[in-house]
């Protein structure tokens, strides 16, 4: 399947129709990559496949998206190739002419205004070239950043409509209380600033932090408008965690492919837990053909 800015607004066009979300989920290196589109397929679910710029610059660009690209081209299903938290005008770019399918400028941190302009250049750069951009207000953070709480930094509404309104932007991720990494405390979701949000705003809605947010938490924000939610650290951690064990019970001279089986096994248990979580499950063939 060819992946563009118009077939992945078509899959959230069709998300707001059936009232799920795409599953976001971030990959770490190329074993992982690969669970994630084996579990969008078993689960006949359109999936955003994500890598922070760390990742990205890691193994590099052309890698990624060539890797990635044989998957969308081949997979049953939209496989969409994100850009994730990348802070960097020129590496959005970058990112977009290696063929990222999307990719996220977050300039939250900065003012309204410097936000805006940020925003503004990327979708600029992306619109003629077919990329879709994703953009935040508010500030979602990590549990422990000095200064920190969720309420401190919850997007507004006038702020969300004016990103949206002079940027152009694609889709939004609003800061309602989530955090990113696992909770230190219960968290809780401004879901009464979701709904004003989502009234106002024409663009997909997007939850960051989805890692360790309740089922029905993320079920109700999913009813009131979030259409993406995004999963990094669980999958990340189970990813290790399996591993470790598989190493621990197998030692050092176990073939790499037995040794990441395990790790495949589990991953993928989490990944296709949120992807039901999500409601996405059987609707990536439908979003397929039409």
């Amino acid at each position: 399947m060819i992946i563009n800015r118009d077939t992945i607004i078509k899959a959230y066009e069709e998300s707001e129709i059936g009232e799920y979300a795409i599953p976001h989920f971030n990959h770490s290196d190329f074993w992982d990559m690969s669970f994630i589109v084996e579990a969008a397929n078993e689960k006949d679910a359109p999936v955003i496949v994500a890598c922070l710029p760390r990742v990205a610059e890691r193994y590099g660009l052309d890698k990624l998206t060539l890797m990635m690209n044989f998957y969308s081209k081949h997979s049953e299903v939209p496989i969409i190739y994100h850009l994730d938290h990348c802070h960097d005008v020129d590496f959005c770019k970058r990112a977009i002419d290696a063929g990222f399918h999307s990719v996220m400028i977050d300039a939250a941190s900065l003012s309204l205004e410097e936000n805006i302009k940020t925003v503004k250049e990327v979708v600029d750069y992306a619109r003629p070239r077919g990329v879709f951009v994703e953009s935040e207000i508010g500030q979602i953070k990590s549990a422990g950043e000095e200064g920190y709480t969720p309420v401190s930094f919850k997007a507004t509404v006038d702020e969300a409509m004016k990103l949206v309104e002079e940027s152009d932007v694609d889709s939004l991720a609003v800061s309602i209380g989530s955090e990113h990494g696992f909770y230190a405390h219960a968290p809780e979701l401004d879901f009464e600033l979701l709904k004003r949000i989502k009234e106002k705003i024409p663009v997909p809605l997007v939850l960051h932090g989805g890692s360790g947010i309740p089922a029905k938490d993320v079920k109700t924000a999913i009813k009131h408008g979030i259409r993406k939610v995004n999963v990094g650290t669980e999958i990340r951690h189970t990813y290790i965690t399996s591993l470790n064990a598989s190493i621990s019970e197998n030692g050092a001279g176990v073939h790499t492919i037995d040794l990441f089986e395990e790790a495949r096994i589990a991953t993928k248990a989490v990944l296709g837990s949120w992807i039901e979580i999500d409601g996405a499950a059987g609707k990536g063939r439908k979003t397929y053909e039409k």
